[in-house]
């Protein structure tokens, strides 16, 4: 691999690594953002002060079920606007525009969503300015969504990757050619200070109120103007690109939502999303459980720590109806127990016994992981949770298998730089619901906010009226909304839908042209990003002739050509004839750095040889995934020799969370911890455990964690049960308080977290 390390905003040229003056000045974000998706224009600015012509190439991943539409490439005296072809004929057109000495520049999709944008020709002293729009999906919850854009990418694993540390400051990753093609990664920095700004300024668009916009990854400024748009832009003037933006939309109420308008084809396109309140509420049933945790190196810290007591309270929502395993992976598999075990205040105690001994290293073999749950769940029905990053690449494959598990996956991200799109794909294909969580935020509480949606579904067997792709979800799980694009005649006013034991209509708004033709492109963007997820590597790298009989690449370019999309079959490319091109002249080609995420350390990726070994070896050194053992590349291998020069695939967050400081959050955590199989709280007997879990069923209420809303819920609704079961009126008014918040006075916080609370206390209390 070529090496381009960056002092500044340009990589380094030639065998002395001078300095090259080119720069991706600047990357910066604009667009609209809607319930149902986002419509993105994405700025990237290139200057070159070097002497020669130059080819350089941005890699970035795609945000979740995103597709390119166009990109318009502008300079001085100059407009171009992209075109959709085949991307063989993207390809030749962009080498003939570069054998002719015009500036070109593709925009090609690749395997995991990764793209790499190629402007070629770039003359000394040239800016150029390319302005990429974009489809993208949001994470929907019942009262808000989260969007995610990824201002950076992160070193993936691969069992057959090579990781080369090529100086102090600068590692490269290459993935093997023949699962990934001539994809390029870029060289990842150690700071990210050093290299282009970014920035955003964005709408947001809605039909409910407001009730808050934050992020947790960057300070915005947010300017609301009643039911209209909502600006949201960067506080400050720049930012560097270090970790993905995180906008968090909160509504006021939930209801559904319609987003609908009319399009250029003649039909009224539609996105609605429904929340899963308006569906019922979950039967309780035995569950059946899998939790599995990445223990590779980037769980350190932090993560790893805050799972452990997630899965904990994750446990204690478990009856003595139900059964639950552990698994843990890294390279390799370990489990609890080779099977099921039900769940007992013994078999609880043994899951913390081996969460306790769980620490984070080595690589991320996740199939491994879920595949050994699978297992454990022998074929007779069950969920499996996964916690993890989902930094691995050649994710096609391992969505084909996580297809052939036939067992729902629900999903938890954790890191500052997006696998998101895949990590919804693993979600979703399999019938489950993901999550995804930055580095910087509590990974516990997202966990058992998740855990509180798995199990029974509260609806299924969806029906809709209408012309709706992809088709309705399988499944309807508490907390999280039904999603559909469809599209209806113009005299159509109503969306209908059934399920088991249900139906509702909902009204479909005449809507504007712009909206209409926003969800239409959603749409396709989705549809595209499902049948990319089916694409294997042996087909998509097949010779065109070969591809036209998958039945994979022919729905692709089909779908390209409906909506106007790119994919992996149909490319953007775009050729610039400006006076003065001279035919012949070869450009140097450079690949744009990136930093580490955010709260990754650069040494524990890329480990540092032996001080000895470091002196006396040359440089690009070759760490190989497959063997866990640095090797020289073949042009210095006979430099020096091996012994010794061994690492591990590492990885680690370092988050700024300040452990000592006790939240209320924890206390709930550590309460919801100690829920007996029976679901009541421990204590010496009846009255004893009675006093306590109504202290404990009041703590959370009185903190805002109801029987519907928090991520205590469940835990929530087994003390409600417990109470019930004890069968007395006083204890009726806990009981309601779980429904309508309404709490006796009393700091139930401080009285939950006492050893043991008289039942003179709490019966008091109740009385008044």
């Amino acid at each position: 691999m070529t090496s381009t390390t960056a002092t500044s905003f340009g990589p380094l040229a030639g065998p002395g690594r001078e300095t090259i003056r080119l720069a991706m000045q600047r990357l910066w974000l604009t667009g609209r953002i809607l319930p149902a998706g986002a419509h993105l224009i994405v700025q990237h600015v290139f200057r070159s002060e070097e002497e020669k012509p130059l080819e350089v190439i941005y890699s970035f991943p795609l945000p979740r079920d995103a597709a390119l539409r166009a990109f318009r490439i502008t300079g001085d005296g100059f407009e171009v606007h992209s075109d959709l072809i085949e991307t063989e004929a993207a390809i030749k057109a962009y080498e003939r525009g570069i054998a002719e000495g015009s500036l070109a520049a593709l925009a090609r999709q690749y395997g995991d969503g990764v793209v790499n944008l190629t402007v070629g020709n770039v003359r000394p002293g040239e800016t150029v300015t390319v302005r990429l729009e974009l489809l993208a999906g949001v994470e929907s919850h019942d009262d808000g969504f989260r969007f995610r854009f990824p201002f950076t990418l992160a070193p993936a694993y691969h069992a057959r990757m090579k990781a080369a540390r090529v100086s102090e400051d600068e590692a490269e990753v290459e993935l093997p050619s023949d699962e990934f093609g001539d994809m390029l990664l870029p060289p990842f920095r150690k700071d990210a200070a050093g290299l282009h700004e970014v920035g955003f300024d964005l709408s947001v668009l809605h039909q409910l109120p407001f009730e808050e916009i934050g992020s947790p990854s960057h300070s915005i400024r947010v300017k609301p103007d009643g039911m209209a748009p909502a600006r949201v832009a960067l506080a400050a003037e720049k930012d560097v690109p270090n970790r993905d933006l995180v906008l968090d939309v909160r509504f006021k109420e939930i209801a559904a939502q319609v987003l609908a308008g009319p399009t250029t084809e003649g039909v009224r396109s539609f996105a609605a999303i429904i929340p899963s309140t308006l569906f019922g509420a979950s039967p309780k049933t035995a569950r059946r459980t899998v939790i599995v945790l990445d223990r590779s190196g980037s769980m350190q810290g932090a993560p790893i720590e805050q799972a452990r007591k997630a899965i904990d309270a994750c446990l204690a929502v478990l009856g003595e109806d139900d059964s639950f395993g552990l698994v843990a992976f890294s390279n390799d598999v370990e489990s609890l127990h080779p099977t099921l075990l039900p769940v007992s205040s013994e078999n609880r105690e043994k899951a913390r016994a081996f969460l306790g001994q769980v620490t984070a290293a080595g690589g991320t073999v996740l199939a491994a992981g879920f595949q050994e749950a699978a297992r454990m769940l022998n074929g007779t029905g069950g969920d499996i949770l996964i916690l993890t990053d989902g930094q691995v690449a050649g994710t096609e494959q391992i969505l084909a298998q996580a297809r052939a598990t036939n067992i729902r996956l629900f999903c938890l991200g954790i890191a500052s730089a997006s696998q998101d799109r895949f990590l919804s794909l693993l979600a979703r294909e399999t019938g489950g619901v993901s999550r995804f969580v930055t580095a910087r935020e509590r990974v516990d509480l997202a966990a058992v906010d998740l855990f509180a949606s798995m199990g029974q579904p509260v609806a299924s067997g969806l029906k809709t009226s209408g012309n709706v792709q992809p088709e309705p979800p399988s499944a309807v799980f508490a907390g999280n909304p039904v999603v559909l694009f469809g599209e209806f005649s113009e005299g159509s006013q109503m969306l209908d839908l059934a399920w088991d034991g249900g139906q509702m209509s909902l009204p479909v708004p005449a809507g504007d042209g712009e909206t209409g033709q926003t969800v239409r492109l959603l749409q396709g963007s989705r549809l595209i990003t499902d049948w990319e997820s089916r694409y294997p590597a042996e087909q998509a790298l097949a010779p065109l002739e070969k591809r036209k009989q998958s039945r994979v690449a022919e729905r692709l370019s089909t779908l390209s050509r409906t909506y106007g999309l790119a994919s992996r079959e149909m490319s953007l490319v775009a050729v610039v004839k400006r006076a003065g091109d001279r035919a012949g002249q070869i450009p140097t080609t450079r690949v744009v750095p990136v930093g580490m995420p955010q709260d990754v350390k650069f040494d524990a990726y890329f480990a540092v040889p032996p001080p000895v070994l470091a002196a006396m070896a040359p440089r690009g050194c070759v760490m190989e995934a497959t063997q866990a053992v640095y090797t020289p590349k073949p042009e210095v291998r006979q430099s020096f020799g091996l012994a010794g020069f061994r690492g591990i695939f590492r990885k680690s967050h370092t988050p700024d969370l300040d452990a000592k400081v006790e939240s209320t959050d924890d206390v709930l955590l550590d309460l919801a911890s100690q829920l007996e199989p029976d679901g009541g709280m421990p204590g010496q007997d009846v009255a004893d455990r009675a006093a306590r879990s109504v202290a404990v069923l009041l703590a959370f209420v009185a903190a805002g964690r109801t029987l519907t809303t928090g991520a205590f819920r469940s835990h929530v609704a087994r003390l409600v049960r417990y109470l019930k079961s004890l069968n007395r009126e006083i204890l009726d008014v806990a009981i309601r308080a779980a429904g309508d918040g309404r709490v006796p006075p009393g700091d139930w916080l401080a009285i939950a977290r006492t050893a043991s609370v008289p039942w003179s206390q709490v019966e008091k209390a109740l009385t008044v």
